[in-house]
């Protein structure tokens, strides 16, 4: 069914508002997705603050452009769907992988192929957006972060007994000489 002006203007607003609102966004290629399987995944989407939605092709290409953000090439025909991540990026794009995964057909056809990104205005290709997943999460980056301040304590504390022990062992092989 056509949509009229006003429609297809609120649409436009409602994707350039899931745009500013969010820190990237992932473009796919749906291929026989279930109503189940995209409900499911959007769930999983829910806790990390990210969307998951099908798009009208020409006018998510203008809300792209009133933007100033790069056009997606691949936009031309076919249905597409934009993975609109929130905060935590790398969670939502770990979550789209994992969804990818998960829907593989048993021919091995993936479900949900990533065409491309957008990522701080800049266009990702196909590659980059996917090597998003293979970052280490927020909660993977502080631990590794209190790793490294643990090791650099540790070295700290070492350095500041080894002077004491120094001291006690030299008095200590004092004594004994005598």
């Amino acid at each position: 069914m056509a949509k009229s002006k006003i429609e297809k203007k609120a649409l436009v607003e409602k994707y350039k508002s899931k745009l500013s609102a969010s820190k990237g966004v992932i473009v796919v290629k749906p291929t026989k997705l279930t109503p189940n399987e995209t409900n499911e995944f959007r769930r999983d989407l829910y806790d990390v603050n990210s969307e998951f939605n099908i798009v009208k092709n020409s006018i998510f290409k203008i809300a792209l452009s009133e933007l100033s953000l790069p056009e997606v090439d691949s936009l031309k025909g076919g249905e597409h769907a934009v993975l609109f991540m929130g905060e935590d990026i790398v969670s939502a794009s770990k979550a789209l992988k994992k969804f990818s995964d998960a829907t593989k057909s048993k021919e091995g056809d993936l479900k949900i192929e990533v065409i491309a990104g957008i990522l701080d205005g800049q266009l990702l290709s196909k590659e980059q957006a996917m090597e998003i997943a293979e970052m280490p999460d927020k909660k993977g980056s502080i631990a590794m972060i209190l790793g490294i301040l643990d090791q650099a304590m540790s070295g700290v504390v070492n350095v500041l007994e080894d002077a004491p022990r120094a001291y006690v062992s030299i008095i200590d092989q004092a004594f004994k000489s005598e």
